[in-house]
């Protein structure tokens, strides 16, 4: 069991580092074009803001994984607990509302309708991108506040002659608010799954209605505008399904229904941190830029092999 749950650990340590390189590159690419132009694109800001709050939470995971490894006696202390759970649903709210951003963004200026609302949101858009993103960090700060207060209830079931804990996961009792942890988690998630669903409709009415003037024109199907309305719903609809994955994962780390060391736990474990990978692979290969650029590098590297 020992060996399993090492090897485990060494995994989850290589998954988070593949993780991070792919969220270091984006960040790169967008700080050395900002360096060039002085400037980023409103497109380039959520992914970038993205891609960091990726990498922390990436980062978030090895720290946790190393100190309930080797300082279970820290680890398992009622306030560090309680912090490493604060901060990886802040970490994880955040991602969830800057990839809902990027949705809106995505909706609001590819998707053609002649409401005064939706034209004004395309004017102002770009203006309202970092406030979009400075109010997604604030709900988060504030959703995350819950864990730490009483929540979590940590007992250790074991102790020595000389009155001292031993720590791991089979020994330690965590009590947790179930009903707290699925009115918090459940308010964020569903707040960011109804932003995904209507700039999903949206984008879906809006091709569906090009498509229908297309064939009244007697146009051509492969127009720019189909081009990115069907590139816009490709991404909005991985996004849709990565986040219902990672959240149900991320409930049942939260909950703690499963022992740390558990099959289930371990595979929720690793499918929370293969979300956000995965997620940023996606972004870079729908993005010309990040696609171009990662060619480039791949090309560079393998010539210096």
């Amino acid at each position: 069991d020992l060996c399993s749950f090492l090897s485990f650990c060494h995994y989850l340590v290589l998954e988070a580092f593949v993780g991070m390189w792919i969220n270091s590159f984006i960040m790169a690419v967008n700080c050395v074009e900002c360096v060039k132009q002085r400037c980023l694109s409103s497109t380039d800001n959520i992914l970038a803001v993205l891609a960091f709050s990726r990498f922390c939470f990436l980062l978030k995971t090895t720290l946790q994984t190393f100190c309930s490894t080797f300082y279970p006696e820290i680890y398992y202390l009622h306030s560090v607990f309680q912090a490493f759970r604060a901060v990886t649903w802040f970490l994880n709210s955040s991602n969830q509302w800057f990839a809902a951003c990027l949705c809106v963004f995505y909706c609001v200026k590819i998707a053609n309708f002649s409401h005064p609302l939706f034209i004004w949101l395309k004017f102002k858009i770009s203006r309202l991108v970092p406030w979009l993103l400075l109010g997604s960090v604030l709900f988060s700060l504030f959703s995350s506040l819950p864990f730490l207060n009483a929540i979590y209830k940590i007992e250790c079931n074991d102790f020595n002659s000389s009155l001292k804990r031993h720590y791991n996961a089979k020994n330690v009792t965590v009590e947790t608010s179930v009903s707290q942890v699925l009115s918090i988690c459940g308010t964020g998630f569903s707040m960011a799954f109804t932003i995904f669903i209507i700039s999903a409709s949206l984008l879906l009415f809006s091709l569906w209605r090009h498509t229908q003037q297309m064939q009244n024109n007697s146009s051509s199907f492969r127009s720019p505008c189909m081009e990115a309305h069907i590139q816009a719903m490709k991404t909005i609809v991985s996004f849709f399904l990565i986040n219902i994955v990672n959240f149900i994962a991320l409930l049942t780390l939260l909950t703690n229904i499963y022992q740390e060391t558990s099959t289930a736990s371990i595979a929720c474990t690793i499918i929370v941190d293969a979300c956000p990978s995965v997620h940023s692979t996606i972004l870079i290969l729908s993005n010309p830029k990040l696609k171009k650029t990662l060619i480039k590098v791949l090309h560079y590297a393998k010539c210096k092999r």
